[in-house]
């Protein structure tokens, strides 16, 4: 692999000649001089191939964002563009396993320090195969991440593929987020655009996803002052920004009684539609009414004990989302998870709310029509194992949408039109985490955590080099809760990158704040051992 990096932006001329002279896979890190949208110069008589790059980017490009690394993967078949905002170039090497090429002067890295208990395990061998449970938005990401470079995968599905939380009718993508530079927000923005490429690249024709944007209504006086904020960051406008209630009626189709805040590349999608693409790949195998009743190692490899039968990899990988506190592997059940119920509705469409052209979201969201149908909800209930359809839920969904639509709610549900006796819809639970971050990375073993690092507990700044004592080959990608569309791909990434010692899409320390092990060293901070 060759890893090319730029302070400042080449010319489309400067990127295609390294072609020639470097193998692939190849990867450009272009380290971004100023917060706005980077332009690379064309010749004057542009090659096709330049042409093709300047096409790809130019599709790709469009949810840039500024508070992470932007991953562009595949501008040309195996060649990936990695636009790095100018407040992360100093910590650019970081990302990658090996040393940058700089073909300019380069930029001075920081030094960056990671505690041992969430340093990567190192001198891995390559796997040829591993094993993924859980057919869900993480496994299906995780499956496809590690299938594209060569892997062969087999997901272990308890049920049936997307039956979960990934297996809403309509979901919304976009990034709920705070204007303050947070861990979550990194996450959201990097994986929001992240996934928004994936989308296009693996279901091009747009039949299970679209529609014009996402509008955030401000529907109380937090949430505007919210929005207001993340308004006035200009470097963002091209993918938020703030509307008045006139625009947001223009871009709406109708009125919506409020001002907001506009994505106009957010989109609605069917999760299940996206599973099935990402899993359809030559090197995947799906077993589907195949629960996880236990796994053992040998030494060198895993075996996964199913009702549908045995199956052996060298690594083993827990995308259970709701149900990872019943994972038959105790250093994953018993990390600190919540269950969130939630429940969405499904109506058919009248002739008023067949004119909504965007998704709207407040205190609950609905989706532009869908073969005739829209998405509404949802109801969220903490720790409720609860995954039955109930009709009293659904009364709480339809008041919630005349809140936030009186007019859209009425034709819908009026003069006996979409009666609440023959509602359906769809009830599922998603996992989340105490700290509201997913958990992606390596499984440590507890118990040897809690012993290694046991003087943490008297001085949480205690100074240790101790290497933690890891499961071998054993990883975790879950706790998405209710954002799995726009963290689960990202994450699944991350953690490829990991397994594979493949460039990093996220910095060391977002990777800290997602990894399992900070459950464990808090705990053990806070003298509440896991174990």
């Amino acid at each position: 692999m060759n890893y090319l990096a730029w302070n400042g932006i080449p010319s489309l001329t400067e990127l295609v000649r390294t072609l020639e002279s470097h193998a692939k896979p190849l990867y450009w890190a272009v380290c971004l001089p100023a917060r706005e949208m980077p332009l690379f110069r064309p010749s004057e008589n542009p090659c096709a191939l330049e042409q093709t790059l300047a096409g790809a980017i130019a599709r790709k490009i469009g949810c840039l964002q500024f508070n992470a690394v932007n991953v562009l993967a595949n501008v040309l078949p195996d060649v990936h563009l990695w636009l790095v905002p100018s407040e992360h170039a100093a910590d650019i090497q970081t990302h990658f396993p090996h040393a940058l090429q700089w073909q300019t002067a380069p930029v001075t890295q920081r030094e960056t320090a990671v505690k041992p208990w969430f340093s990567p395990i190192e001198n891995q061998a390559k796997p040829t195969g591993a094993i993924v449970i859980g057919a869900g938005i993480a496994g299906a990401a995780t499956a496809r991440e590690l299938a594209e470079h060569g892997v062969r995968v087999t997901v272990l599905e308890a049920k049936h593929i997307a039956n979960g939380g990934s297996g809403n009718r309509q979901g919304l993508l976009y990034a709920k987020i705070s204007p303050h530079p947070t861990e979550q927000t990194e996450l959201l923005l990097a994986g929001y655009g992240y996934t928004r490429r994936l989308l296009a690249d693996l279901l091009p024709e747009q039949h299970a996803w679209g529609g014009d944007g996402v509008l955030h209504v401000n529907f109380n006086e937090a949430e505007r002052k919210r929005n207001q904020a993340l308004g006035l960051q200009r470097h963002h406008a091209h993918l938020y920004r703030s509307v008045s209630q006139q625009e947001a009626e223009e871009l709406a189709g109708m009125d919506v009684g409020s001002d907001g805040l506009y994505w106009p590349h957010g989109v609605w999608l069917n999760p299940p539609a996206l599973v099935r693409a990402l899993l359809e790949h030559p090197l995947i195998d799906v077993h589907e009414h195949a629960p996880l009743l236990s796994a053992e190692f040998d030494g060198t490899a895993w075996t996964a004990h199913t009702t549908q039968g045995n199956f052996t990899a060298q690594h083993l990988i827990y995308c259970m989302g709701a149900h990872s506190p019943n994972a038959p592997e105790r250093n994953v059940s018993k990390l600190p998870f919540r269950q969130i119920r939630g429940q969405t509705g499904v109506a058919k469409a009248s002739a008023f709310s067949a004119r909504l052209r965007c998704a709207l979201s407040g205190e609950c969201y609905v989706s532009p029509s869908w073969q005739g149908q829209h998405c509404y909800g949802a109801t969220f209930v903490l720790n409720s194992s609860d995954e039955a359809w109930h009709q009293h839920e659904e009364s709480v969904n339809r008041a919630a949408l005349h809140d936030l639509h009186p007019v859209l709610a009425d034709s819908l549900f009026s003069d006996g039109l979409n009666p609440l006796a023959e509602a359906g819809g769809h009830a599922a639970l998603r996992c989340d985490s105490l700290d509201h971050l997913p958990m992606v990375g390596a499984v440590g073993d507890i118990a040897a955590m809690q012993d290694v690092y046991a003087k943490l507990a008297l001085d949480k700044h205690y100074r240790l080099n101790a290497p933690c004592p890891y499961l071998p080959n054993v990883w975790l990608n879950t706790a998405h809760g209710t954002r799995g569309l726009a963290t689960a791909p990202i994450c699944a990434a991350s953690l490829a990158a990991e397994i594979l010692n493949l460039p990093q899409p996220l910095p060391p320390r977002l990777k800290a704040a997602l990894h399992p092990n900070r459950a464990v060293i808090r705990a053990i901070v806070r003298h509440q051992p896991l174990l």
